[in-house]
């Protein structure tokens, strides 16, 4: 299986991590975020998240919240040091929660992770209403039109 390392700016992988737990709970996933406060402490924090996942589980694909970011530049460096180790930018929960299921019969970690873009693109949506639903509360046409009757 192919462990998985979150991460992200502030709580958004702790709160991520939170959404999956309420969809479908799972393990061989780990989560480290990246506080100001602690800054000094995440490299060091995230390489052995990263290391202990690559020993668990054979390989790992760490999740970031932001391409460019602090989180996702450390996981690029850990990854040039460590074999096993894949890194995925931008990722969403609907990606996640589909990787996490998906995991044990997609193959390597390089497989996953290109999976995961593909899922991740594809559950953005701009979704719209279709034009011809016309809301039933008319109350504020019938205030216009009673407003004009009386000439107010």
């Amino acid at each position: 299986m192919v462990g998985f390392v979150l991460t992200g700016h502030g709580d958004f992988a702790p709160g991520l991590a939170s959404a999956v737990e309420m969809v479908a709970p799972q393990t061989a996933l780990a989560v480290v975020p990246f506080h100001d406060d602690t800054a000094h402490e995440y490299p060091t924090n995230l390489k052995a998240a990263v290391e202990q996942s690559v020993q668990e589980n054979g390989s790992t694909i760490v999740f970031c919240d932001l391409v460019g970011g602090t989180p996702f530049n450390q996981a690029m460096i850990i990854s040039q040091e460590m074999t096993g180790v894949e890194v995925v930018g931008g990722v969403n929960l609907p990606m996640l929660l589909e990787m996490l299921v998906s995991r044990t019969f997609l193959g390597s970690a390089a497989d996953v992770a290109a999976e995961s873009v593909c899922v991740g693109r594809f559950s953005i949506v701009h979704a719209q209403l279709d034009d011809s639903i016309q809301p039933t509360d008319t109350t504020a046409e019938q205030t216009t039109d009673d407003s004009a009757k009386e000439g107010i």
